[in-house]
């Protein structure tokens, strides 16, 4: 726009100025589209990484969840299993004791071969660990599967004192066995003769039973399988500890077995090593024990973890790449718009360079036609010449006036050569126009503009002579090919009788120019028909 002078500027301006101002506002709306294409790229990118990124944390959250939910159903189904071996367990050694109760007789408790071999028969075979023991009234140790324990007292123990006191069962929290040190819980049952305390038989369980649930389980290193009190004392658990611990204050004892016998819950902190962990527990019907089996929050997550480092292993790389592809896609874009705004510049100022062409040709072909009225030559001749030259200067009209460089819309460009002729002309003639919306190329709108002149001329001057008169001017398409027919009501003529004047020869020249074929029925009035082919192959077409 720059290399285009200030003069030409204003008679663009003065001579186009709508047109020019749709073509801008045009031009403008393509750039802002080219222009926010590359944002656009960069915005669907956006969008389909946060999707990819949002679906991808969704799928995290139902896999944590999924492990949680895993990891839940362990261990509660775990403490369910472990409640029913306890459950037998208890109902074992009760057995047992209430087999060694009976055989003992009335007499006080004492060691003698006679009352060891009925015991032994009593008891039965033991598992594996188990120790039973039988206590006189004052606590002494006089019956035991463990021989050297024989005379160990144990009046200072709890469930002793229980029992003396008058409990029937007791179940002791972990103990240290006195002889050899292991870790045991006590399972005891009160002996009674005449409603009087007669001592006491007890079976001692080795808390590394424990050992064997957790195996069978394949819990992680870090889980854990306990027995509990009701009052919140440890009985036994693997891992074993040094001591009973007292959970009386952890969840498990303040919010959940108040509401429910059995279930699952995640303690943040476990009271025995303070190891987040899930517990499923479960109360052992008739016995005021609870088993519980904790599974180790990361153990539980194992599986989750190795599928979150696999889909991250795949995933970033997938994301890094999206945001890479979308960054360079943008810039390609941007480069492209960039281009192609360049060519549409480029484009419009060629346009822009071809209206001012035409609207100079139109205005030089308008000063040849000055020049001419200014000749002194006959009025006819002039008046030919003038309206010839006026059907060049509407094709350059119609061509810059509609933008349109490459064809010729004939509807306006026909009305405006008819209308433009009838002004000439005294005569009252009813100009009927039957249009349909054809185009040609460029090549030959000059050509068809004179032919249409030549014709309507013609009719002017010698159909009707005077006379109010009719004029129809058609135009139709027929598959490729349209058809202008003009027909006057004039008188007619007789063709042998016509001269081949100039007129005649130019109309016919202008038919050969525009590709067509020309017929001329002089029955009725005289009609003229051009058939000519909507498009033609490029080429040059010339006066003949």
């Amino acid at each position: 726009m720059s290399t285009i002078s200030y003069a030409v500027q204003q008679s663009i301006l003065q001579s186009v100025e709508g047109p020019l101002q749709i073509q801008g506002r045009r031009l403008v709306q393509s750039l802002a589209d080219r222009i926010s294409t590359p944002h656009a790229a960069i915005g669907y990118g956006a969008f389909l990484l946060f999707a990819f990124v949002l679906l991808a944390c969704f799928m995290i959250w139902q896999s944590y969840s999924s492990a949680l939910r895993t990891g839940e159903a362990k261990a509660e189904s775990s403490a369910q299993i472990v409640a029913a071996h306890l459950e037998w367990m208890m109902e074992a050694s009760d057995q047992a004791l209430r087999r060694i109760d009976s055989a003992l007789g009335p007499e006080p408790i004492r060691s003698t071969w006679t009352t060891i071999w009925d015991i032994r028969s009593a008891v039965g075979d033991l598992p594996e660990g188990f120790q039973y023991s039988v206590y006189d009234e004052a606590g002494r140790l006089r019956l035991s599967s463990v021989p050297e324990a024989i005379g160990i007292d144990v009046s200072d123990r709890d469930y002793f004192r229980k029992l003396k006191a008058g409990e029937t069962v007791m179940i002791s929290p972990q103990l240290d066995e006195r002889l050899s040190g292991e870790k045991v819980f006590v399972v005891a049952r009160r002996i009674s003769r005449n409603q009087q305390f007669h001592g006491a038989a007890s079976i001692a369980i080795p808390t590394a039973a424990m050992d064997e649930f957790w195996s069978k389980f394949g819990l992680g290193p870090l889980s854990t399988v306990t027995v509990i009190r009701t009052d919140g004392l440890m009985v036994a658990r693997h891992p074993q500890l040094t001591h009973a611990v007292d959970f009386s204050t952890s969840p498990l004892f303040t919010r959940f077995l108040p509401s429910s016998s059995s279930g699952v819950y995640h303690a943040k902190a476990s009271v025995a090593d303070g190891i987040p962990r899930i517990v499923g527990y479960q109360k052992i019907d008739g016995w005021p024990i609870i088993a519980t089996v904790g599974v180790e929050r990361h153990e539980a997550l194992a599986g989750f973890r190795a599928n979150l480092i696999g889909g991250l292993t795949v995933g970033l790389p997938t994301a890094l790449a999206m945001a890479i592809g979308t960054l360079w896609i943008a810039s390609l874009l941007h480069k492209d718009a960039d281009r192609r705004g360049q060519l549409e510049i480029a484009v419009e100022r060629n346009s822009f360079l071809l209206r001012e062409i035409h609207h100079r040709v139109k205005n030089n072909l308008q000063a040849v036609a000055s020049l001419i009225r200014l000749q002194p030559i006959p009025a006819d001749l002039k008046a030919d010449i003038s309206r010839r030259i006026e059907s060049m200067v509407a094709v350059h009209e119609q061509i810059y006036g509609s933008d349109q460089f490459d064809r010729i819309d004939l509807v306006p460009y026909v009305r405006r050569l008819v209308s433009d002729i009838a002004k000439g002309f005294p005569e009252d003639v009813e100009v009927e126009f039957d249009l349909a919306p054809l185009s040609v190329e460029r090549e030959r709108g000059v050509a068809f503009g004179l032919l249409v002149s030549e014709v309507v001329t013609n009719a002017f001057k010698y159909a009707f002579k005077g006379r109010k008169g009719r004029l129809i001017i058609s135009l139709k398409r027929d598959g490729e090919q349209g058809q202008l027919v003009i027909h006057d009501d004039g008188a007619g003529f007789a063709p042998e009788e016509v001269k081949q004047g100039m007129g005649t020869k130019l109309i016919a020249g202008f038919a050969m120019q525009v590709g067509g074929t020309l017929a001329v029925d002089a029955s009725d009035g005289t009609k003229v028909t051009v058939t000519f082919p909507l498009t033609c192959p490029q080429q040059k077409f010339a006066m003949r």
